[in-house]
């Protein structure tokens, strides 16, 4: 069979994706572990890390111990070798992250929500970052919406950003390495790499949230999007006969108690789990902590049985859902300043 033509340019990149990762994950790595870890040549690994210390990518940190011939030479990540701005999108507020080139969070910031304003005040406010970190390269959007390659299609009472192409707008407007995700795909991902789950872990992370209901779900350790990006809007799931399951879960009339308004909810939950359970039969279902309570649980399972063997159930979890989202995102930015998982 013959073997796609691989650019000499196009190699080296992928080399240094493979160095970059090895050296993120460790801190410092001398030049024999990162050939034993990337599997690749000796003097490749060690031509690629000097080249990378020259263009200040990576730092020269000293000797390793030696094992029995010359010691080899140590590296990190240059933190200050770019600045990435992880920014969550939320009803009443705007959160800005931005963070060096091994990951730490150097700056921190919410501002007024931008969501009912349009995109010109969302702008406005990167803009003010990308003045402020000259070596911005990377951002990465969290958005209360369905995302297709960059552009948010289905947004509710958002009429503004609908249909805006986020990542063609800011990659030509700022220059910077752009990816939009949707919230609850990015708190999925925060959550399982948060718990050090199993890379084949299958999970669903369900919010109710300021914007709808919305779930993030991922399988055998990869998240799910569905043919059209759809996957996770349960908002729209038929779970009762008259009404789907946002109206289930809508602010009840002031005409229910507090007794009725929980059971409801819980009725409501406990059949999704189930849908759930007998469609991706998942290893966990997550619930947001302002949505549910840990006494919660044992209710909800006890719920879910009469419709599907209970044997079949998956563990049930309370988590703050804004600290999965927040590391959600920051890991994002993170794989694209590292060009790790990008095109």
């Amino acid at each position: 069979m013959k073997l796609p033509f691989v650019q000499p340019k196009m190699m080296g990149e992928m080399i240094r994706r493979q160095i970059r990762a090895v050296l993120y994950r460790d801190s410092v790595s001398n030049t024999a572990e990162v050939v034993q870890k990337t599997g690749i040549s000796f003097p490749t690994i060690s031509k690629m890390l000097d080249e990378m210390n020259d263009q200040g990518e990576v730092v020269l940190t000293g000797l390793g111990a030696s094992s029995g011939g010359r010691r080899p030479k140590q590296y990190r990540l240059n933190a200050d070798h770019m600045a990435g701005l992880a920014v969550a999108l939320e009803k009443d507020y705007s959160s800005y992250a931005v963070l060096n080139y091994v990951g730490e969070v150097v700056g921190r910031e919410k501002l007024p929500g931008v969501l009912h304003d349009g995109p010109e005040r969302l702008t406005e406010q990167i803009g003010t970052f990308v003045q402020r970190y000259p070596h911005l390269r990377a951002l990465t959007l969290g958005v209360p919406g369905a995302v297709n390659n960059g552009r948010v299609f289905h947004i509710p009472d958002y009429e503004k950003f609908k249909n805006l192409d986020f990542k063609g707008l800011y990659e030509e407007r700022f220059s910077l390495r752009v990816q939009v995700e949707n919230d609850m795909n990015a708190t999925v991902l925060g959550y399982h790499d948060r718990s050090g789950d199993d890379q084949n872990r299958s999970l669903v992370y369900l919010y109710l949230g300021q914007n709808g209901p919305g779930a993030g779900i991922m399988v055998n350790g990869d998240v799910v999007r569905g043919s059209s990006f759809f996957s996770g809007e349960v908002s729209f799931l038929p779970l009762y006969d008259s009404h789907n399951f946002s109206q289930a879960v809508q602010e009840p009339t002031s005409a229910q108690d507090g007794t009725e308004r929980r059971a409801k909810l819980i009725d409501a939950m406990s059949r999704l789990v189930a849908v759930f359970t007998a469609t991706l039969n998942p290893h966990t279902v997550i619930f947001c902590s302002t949505d549910m309570a840990e006494r919660d649980l044992a209710d909800v399972r006890k719920g879910s049985a009469p419709y599907v063997p209970a044997a079949n159930l998956p563990s049930l979890l309370v988590r703050n859902w804004e600290e999965d989202y927040f590391h959600g995102l920051n890991q994002l930015t993170i794989r694209t300043m590292l060009g790790l998982g990008i095109d």
